[in-house]
């Protein structure tokens, strides 16, 4: 039972790993993000696991959170300057882009809840259902914060902001806490990025063999 329940998350999780790679290919915009998607697959599974929440959604719905601009324009996802009110409800749509691509393609609900929440806010100010505290999904509000975190310190294309230090991001999270993320959350993401000790940008980040090797547990294979 437990073996077909491995080989179960296994399939699931070649699965959507094919169909992100798949569209990865043909859309410019999505391969632009695929190591993006990689390492913040690879740092929410590592949060995760320090809760005690893992799960195949949980991996999932990290490789696929940006999965939802597949539809939208690459001038409005990397237009150097400030997005004026339509552009921004735009961004917007794609996590619910997502939620529907995860939940009629992969037939993944769960995930597909992890999807739509990674940009909801501790306060209630996110998107798109406005939900607040608790009522955002465990596995949502970690992806939000290693989504969050890799945009700020590696994610050197993402609106053509100038990255910041992993420490530097590191305070940006804590003086974020309890308004846009879960402050205990950002407490353990910290502890993990300490243990990690991350190496400067520079060519491992879009190497994905690199990055496998970066985050892989000493105690066990690969995920």
């Amino acid at each position: 039972m437990v073996l077909r329940d491995i080989q179960c998350q296994e399939t699931l999780f070649a699965r959507a790993e094919s169909l992100f790679k798949r569209i990865s290919q043909d859309n410019e915009v999505l391969k632009t993000f695929q190591f993006h998607s990689f390492r913040v697959m690879h740092f929410s599974i590592k949060l995760a696991k320090a809760i005690g929440c893992y799960d195949e959604d949980l991996k999932v719905a990290a490789l696929l959170h940006d999965i939802g601009k597949i539809g939208i324009s690459k001038k409005i996802l990397l237009k150097p300057g400030k997005l004026d009110d339509l552009e921004y409800q735009i961004i917007q749509a794609h996590s619910t882009i997502g939620n529907n691509i995860v939940r009629t393609i992969l037939e993944m609900p769960k995930a597909a809840v992890y999807v739509r929440d990674h940009h909801e806010r501790w306060d209630g100010r996110g998107y798109p259902r406005g939900l607040k505290a608790n009522e955002i999904s465990l596995q949502g509000r970690i992806i939000g914060i290693c989504d969050a975190f890799d945009t700020m310190t590696i994610d050197r294309r993402n609106y053509h902001v100038c990255p910041i230090t992993y420490d530097e991001a590191l305070q940006e999270l804590k003086s974020c806490a309890w308004t846009q993320f879960d402050g205990s959350l950002v407490n353990e993401f910290e502890q993990i990025i300490d243990h990690l000790r991350l190496p400067l940008p520079g060519k491992w980040e879009e190497d994905l063999e690199q990055i496998n090797a970066l985050f892989a547990d000493k105690e066990e294979n690969r995920i």
